[in-house]
């Protein structure tokens, strides 16, 4: 005689192999399989995004100077050495050229702008020294500039201003935009 008749009861129930089975999956613990390649594609990953450079717009470089027209032409305005001027854009002359009163030589006695008998333009005698230039954003140290007198030329233009940007200038950037609707030129690096 059987001293347990629960189990005998239990023995009856017939049992569903496949659920046990589940069960006792779900409650052992998994085998950890070493995941081949995943440390490898995470570096990967974090290399390529410590690589990417973040968008900066406060040096997103491109400068954006305003300005202004006077008789169709565009006046910029600025600093040489510290001292405030009105730049002349003049993208014909290949050189910037400041006046002697902004630059701070009025010790110089420079002969005046003449004209040339053929062809356009002007020539006159100048010094080439470094100045500081200084465009909205875009500063430039040692900067080599022509310094003459402009008073000839700012009669002829009936305008006052005290330098002229020129190519020299202009050719440090990779593009030179202007965009009259915004009245801006943009600069960029």
């Amino acid at each position: 005689m059987n001293t347990f008749p629960h189990r005998a009861a239990l023995s009856a129930i017939p049992r569903n192999h496949a659920i046990l089975d589940a069960i006792r999956q779900k409650s052992a613990p998994r085998p950890v399989r070493p995941q081949r390649g995943r440390p490898l594609f995470l570096a990967l990953t974090l290399l390529f995004l410590l690589l990417i450079p973040l968008p900066n717009p406060a040096h997103s470089g491109t400068a954006r100077i305003p300005f202004r027209t006077v008789q169709s032409l565009i006046v910029v305005e600025g600093k040489v050495n510290g001292n405030a001027a009105t730049f002349l854009l003049d993208t014909g002359a290949n050189r910037t050229i400041v006046s002697a009163k902004i630059y701070g030589v009025g010790r110089f006695n420079l002969q005046r702008m003449a004209r040339p008998n053929g062809g356009a333009g002007f020539a006159g005698y100048s010094l080439r020294r470094p100045a500081d230039v200084e465009l909205g954003e875009t500063v430039r140290t040692a900067q080599e500039v022509s310094v003459m007198d402009l008073d000839d030329l700012k009669q002829m233009l009936h305008m006052n201003f005290d330098a002229l940007l020129g190519q020299d200038f202009l050719r440090q950037f990779r593009s030179v935009r202007i965009d009259y609707r915004a009245r801006v030129i943009e600069l960029q690096e």
